[in-house]
């Protein structure tokens, strides 16, 4: 306990410049960029709740402003059978693939099953 006290009584010094966050603020292309993959993370949950019924989990990681894959979206759905849950895949995917903001915003999909 005694290493989290000061050792003399005297006043705290300030830190020096290397331990303070310097954040530079966004440009408008990458607040654009990280957009574009919210609006389609969003747009993805609404055609997973038509598709499976409902999506009762969702997580996007990896974000990225550009290349062939911007992030990764987990979505849980419910989960009844494998072959059903296969077609309703198939589906979800074809309309994916015919979703105006889907089809611009490259996203990795990982459908589970719901948890609960």
């Amino acid at each position: 306990m005694s290493a989290f006290l000061p050792r003399s009584g005297g006043s705290f010094e300030a830190d020096p410049d290397h331990l303070r966050l310097h954040q530079e603020p966004d440009s408008p292309a990458e607040r654009q960029s990280r957009w574009e993959v919210r609006a389609a993370q969003w747009r993805a949950h609404e055609i997973a709740h038509v598709v499976f019924g409902g999506v009762t989990g969702m997580g996007l990681v990896g974000l990225r402003r550009e290349g062939s894959v911007r992030g990764l979206l987990r979505l849980d759905v419910p989960f009844d059978d494998l072959d059903v849950h296969r077609e309703r895949e198939a589906r979800f995917m074809a309309a994916v693939s015919m979703d105006p903001v889907l089809s611009s915003v490259p996203l990795l999909y990982v459908i589970g099953p719901d948890a609960a």
